[in-house]
């Protein structure tokens, strides 16, 4: 835990320097990384449930959300074996559903192959 003095100059001087700065408290995964974790897993989950093709449900991220990428793009980007990783080690520390990895993201990372790959 960071003492309150070296915190409060730290804020200080970053703030004085024109960065924005936000206080997040300690807890297990950063916070972006936990977020976008949860982004690509629910669409290797739609992924794996067929509601539509990996492709599709990128497109329909990218052009209903506006997000500069789609969750399986953005997972191939990350690297899908680091967003396994992150997601394990999140339900392994709160041992909630929804941080369990979805099968689609698990084969894909251990075998190493897209997630916008189509099984054959």
């Amino acid at each position: 835990v960071t003492a309150p003095v070296v915190r409060n100059a730290t804020w200080a001087a970053l703030a004085a320097a024109g960065f924005p700065v936000s206080l997040i408290q300690d807890s297990p995964g950063f916070v972006v990384q936990r977020v976008l974790a949860m982004v690509v897993n629910i669409g290797c989950d739609m992924a794996q449930q067929q509601i539509a093709t990996p492709q599709d449900i990128d497109r329909a991220v990218t052009l209903g959300l506006a997000y500069p990428q789609g969750p399986l793009a953005l997972g191939d980007t990350l690297g899908p074996r680091r967003v396994l990783h992150i997601l394990d080690e999140l339900h392994s520390y709160y041992r909630d559903p929804r941080y369990r990895p979805s099968p689609w993201l698990i084969r894909r990372a251990r075998l190493g192959v897209s997630l916008l790959t189509i099984p054959t």
